[in-house]
């Protein structure tokens, strides 16, 4: 590896940037070429389940950021954020559930912060190695599934991925594939990712030119024009019977003895649960990540929760792009189970961690 000191000039004083200085590289073409074997490995593993799939995908990155960020010296904010994350894993490791559920759960919560400190690290040389395989992927993968409300096209978070590396790409060509993947977004008529989506989208939105704002609205008016006449899933109210199921799972926390309270149900709980459901067996999870954590680490674990997603807002907080991608993720959380998506959760991350380290979708 060859580079010189880059250092992120700009961006609010140095105490709360994740690192000090990083090392500007190019990767190497076989690194790139090997990397993108490895992507489109984990992607096709989704199938068999999904856990070998997300452990390639951790190692992967957690090896790229061994050799790329040898020389970094962390700062207060990126100390204290590791050090909530490990109390968190501890928290998990200490509790109840097996091996095998604590392992999973450990996994999916370390694919944010691995996912952002590689993108501020390596860049958008990141990009070189995720969009060639994912665009592949979502090619050959995607494919409209027929529902009781009509055809939805699936894979909504990869492409919801997919959009989030798109809105940080500097070639022009990021633009051309982040409209498709939006299409295909609003064709899988999945609420939250469109509302993730557009919470992205304002994360780049130059606000002080007239002509964008101006184009902008006009373009949101037609887009809500067609999803009213073509894709009216999105905007029925529909009882998903969520409340009700949410509810549940409340009252069995609440009436839960003080030590379930504080210290939760252990990793999988909430899975053995529905197992052994009439009622709620085919919802499968629970559509809420934050719940789940308060429900499955209790208490001390949700307040960590929380308090490391404030940190990694706080940490980027000088580009508002990058603070928007991570909100996106946040809300996606409210009702959907996106911290088992963990091709999702990398590539999000990674395009938060390259916007925090560029600026935006623009040198």
């Amino acid at each position: 590896m060859t580079g010189r000191p880059y250092a992120l000039a700009g961006r609010g004083d140095g105490e709360t940037r994740l690192v000090d200085f990083v090392a500007s590289q190019v990767l190497p073409l076989w690194l790139v070429i090997a990397g993108n074997a490895v992507m489109i490995a984990s992607l096709w593993l989704l199938g068999a389940g999904g856990m070998m799939a997300k452990l390639i995908l951790l190692v992967f990155w957690v090896m790229m950021l061994a050799a790329y960020g040898r020389n970094l010296h962390f700062k207060p904010a990126g100390l204290v954020g590791g050090l909530i994350l490990c109390a968190l894993i501890g928290l998990i490791g200490l509790g109840d559930g097996s091996p095998g559920e604590k392992i999973r759960l450990a996994g999916n919560l370390m694919m944010l912060p691995v996912g952002l400190a590689a993108g501020y690290v390596i860049g958008r040389d990141c990009l070189r190695i995720l969009v060639p395989s994912l665009a592949l992927y979502l090619v050959l993968s995607s494919s409209f599934y027929l529902t009781h409300e009509g055809f939805r096209l699936n894979h909504a978070f990869l492409l919801l991925g997919f959009f989030a590396l798109c809105s940080v790409m500097a070639l022009p060509g990021g633009r051309w594939a982040g409209g498709v993947a939006a299409i295909a977004i609003l064709l899988s008529q999945t609420r939250i990712a469109v509302i993730a989506m557009l919470i992205n989208l304002v994360g780049g939105i130059r606000f002080g030119r007239a002509v964008t704002v101006l184009v902008g609205v006009t373009g949101l008016g037609i887009m809500a024009v067609l999803i009213a006449r073509y894709l009216p899933r999105l905007l029925m109210t529909h009882d998903s019977g969520r409340l009700v199921f949410w509810q549940e799972f409340a009252d069995l926390w609440r009436d839960g003895p003080p030590s379930r309270q504080w210290l939760g149900f252990g990793a999988g709980s909430v899975e053995e649960i529905l197992s052994g459901s009439s009622s709620f067996a085919s919802f499968g999870a629970l559509h809420n990540d934050h719940f789940r954590i308060l429900f499955e680490t209790g208490m001390v674990g949700a307040i960590l929760w929380f308090w490391a997603w404030g940190m990694m807002i706080w940490s980027v907080r000088q580009v508002r792009l990058s603070v928007c991608i991570l909100i996106s993720v946040f809300v996606t959380m409210v009702t959907d189970n996106s911290l088992n998506y963990g091709h999702y959760l990398m590539c999000t991350a990674i395009a938060s961690g390259i916007a925090a380290r560029t600026g935006g979708p623009r040198e």
